[in-house]
């Protein structure tokens, strides 16, 4: 998520998910799911397979919809706002999974570089470069920028997959 597009607050609620259930025929994954989240914070959503770990994020960037409940990203209702709403709130989202979905014949500048150019087409290659080299530094990584996935260790791995604003 970029922090310019938020007030500079810390105590300042990003996600709010609210007594949020869903379920597929009999089998109930979500049942009375209530948290926030704060601006500035990371949290981890664990649990054994079929816990619903997947159910919450799909549901948290609008892939699914949930049965009951209310899910608000940045005071936005997600099941309740249009397509193009939608798309413009889930390119301020960003995740990451157990596996860190890098592509392996790209390097990790490539690997950043190909959602960007992609999803922001008016971003000049300097404005890209130095977006790719700003998150790269904030972990840590800058070193790491034209290694291969391969070449990095897991954490690198999760670290080099994080979003760029």
């Amino acid at each position: 998520m970029n922090n310019t597009d938020l007030p500079i607050d810390e105590k300042s609620v990003v996600i709010s998910i609210k007594n949020l259930k869903k379920s597929f025929g009999s089998l109930t994954v979500l049942n009375g799911v209530n948290l926030d989240i704060l601006q500035g914070e990371n949290i981890a959503v664990l649990g054994r397979s079929g816990s619903g770990k997947s159910v919450l994020i799909k549901i948290i960037a609008g892939l699914l919809k949930p049965d009951s409940g209310s899910v608000k990203v940045l005071g936005q209702e997600v099941d309740k706002i249009s397509a193009k709403e939608l798309q413009a709130l889930r390119l301020k989202l960003g995740f990451s999974f157990q596996s860190s979905a890098l592509y392996d014949s790209m390097t990790v500048r490539g690997n950043l570089e190909f959602p960007l150019v992609r999803n922001k087409r008016n971003l000049t290659k300097k404005e890209v470069n130095e977006a790719i080299e700003g998150v790269l530094d904030d972990v840590g990584l800058l070193d790491a920028i034209n290694q291969m996935p391969s070449e990095l260790s897991g954490g690198q791995r999760k670290e080099s997959a994080l979003p760029v604003p």
